[in-house]
């Protein structure tokens, strides 16, 4: 009888810690983390690369510049460049120009 009642209590501590640790597991998955979980890559590396480079609009410039000089020669980039690209550069900093001092 002594075994009896000795096993049924080491059942019943046993069942009393899995409570207690489901309990815990529940209350733990249920809040939110207090640090935002980092998610696998959500798109494809080209469309980082583009996204990228379209909140760089200088490096963009730049990489414009260097695949037209490759592609086109430096002479006429240069041509392209200095008609089309200063032109919207420049327009560009005196809209900002205007906008801060208004």
């Amino acid at each position: 009888m002594n075994r009896v009642a000795t096993n049924s209590e080491a059942e019943t501590a046993i069942l009393l810690r899995m409570a207690e640790s489901r309990t815990a597991l529940l209350a733990a998955n249920s809040t939110p983390p207090s640090v935002p979980a980092v998610l696998g890559q959500t798109r494809p590396p080209a469309v980082g690369l583009i996204a990228s480079l379209a909140d760089a609009p200088r490096v963009t410039l730049l990489l414009a510049l260097c695949v037209g000089a490759i592609v086109l020669g430096p002479r006429r980039t240069i041509g392209i460049v200095s008609r089309s690209g200063i032109t919207a550069w420049l327009g560009g900093t005196v809209r900002k120009v205007i906008l801060r001092s208004v």
